[in-house]
């Protein structure tokens, strides 16, 4: 459930074109530019979506066995909208055996009428080439100034480095670079400036990680909106070199 979570967490950074284009909103703002994931990935709230392998395909949906065992039946509609990574799919492009991601409201017991339906694989892929490039997520390891030491889910250290434009937040609240701890989960988009990753906006969970206290398939709920802004200055931070190491071993 936990894993799960964080694949729904981070696809709202990985894939924020399935974003715009879930929303039914007008454009809204750049993933990362409020401070927050776009409007769309909102549907991944607590209690709102399911992820699985696919074991049966039907005329109106499919059936999977989700990451707890169960069997869960996925209706879709002409308004649902499917994802391989980042590339416009289709229900027939989904087969028996595809591990998936599914994001809707509840339709009964162990039943689901899906908005969203995302190839898993695919998924974790984009988040692969992704991570630490375009957008990062871990626990903060290390602080040095405004650099920060990152544990990324795939057991990478990378330490990035805020600067005068990064905003931070901690669920509804702005915050500042201060506030952030050694133990904290964060996650936001960014990119590399001379080989470094800066955060265009961290959002901060609490120590033992974004998904504590989130029902379901965890929650994006606070994440948006423009956080605090964090030191800097010209030739201040951004400069530097990152690191991309293994993490040791757990004691």
């Amino acid at each position: 459930m936990k894993r799960a979570a964080l694949l729904l967490l981070i696809a709202c950074l990985a894939l924020p074109a399935l974003a715009q284009e879930g929303s039914g909103q007008p454009d809204s703002p750049p993933a990362g530019q409020n401070g927050g994931p776009p409007q769309g990935m909102r549907r991944f709230g607590p209690g709102r979506g399911v992820a699985g392998t696919i074991t049966e395909i039907k005329p109106d949906g499919f059936v999977l066995k989700s990451m707890e065992g169960k069997t869960v039946t996925v209706k879709t509609t002409d308004q649902t909208q499917f994802r391989n990574g980042r590339e416009p799919a289709k229900m027939s492009d989904f087969k028996v055996g595809d591990s998936v991601m599914v994001a809707g409201t509840p339709a009964g017991d162990d039943a689901w009428s899906a908005n969203f339906v995302i190839n898993r694989s695919a998924m974790e892929a984009q988040m692969r080439a992704g991570m630490g490039k375009e957008f990062i997520a871990g626990e903060v390891k290390a602080i040095d100034g405004t650099k920060l030491t990152i544990l990324r889910p795939d057991n990478q250290t990378q330490t990035i480095e805020v600067d005068e434009n990064t905003s931070f937040r901690k669920q509804r609240e702005s915050i500042t670079l201060a506030d952030i701890k050694v133990g904290d989960r964060v996650m936001g988009r960014g990119q590399l400036k001379d080989g470094v990753f800066v955060p265009s906006a961290l959002n901060v969970g609490g120590p033992g990680g974004m998904m504590g206290g989130m029902g379901g398939m965890g929650g994006m709920g606070g994440m948006g909106g423009r956080g605090g802004r964090g030191p800097g200055g010209p030739g201040g931070p951004g400069a530097g070199a990152g690191t991309n190491q293994p993490a040791p071993p757990p004691q």
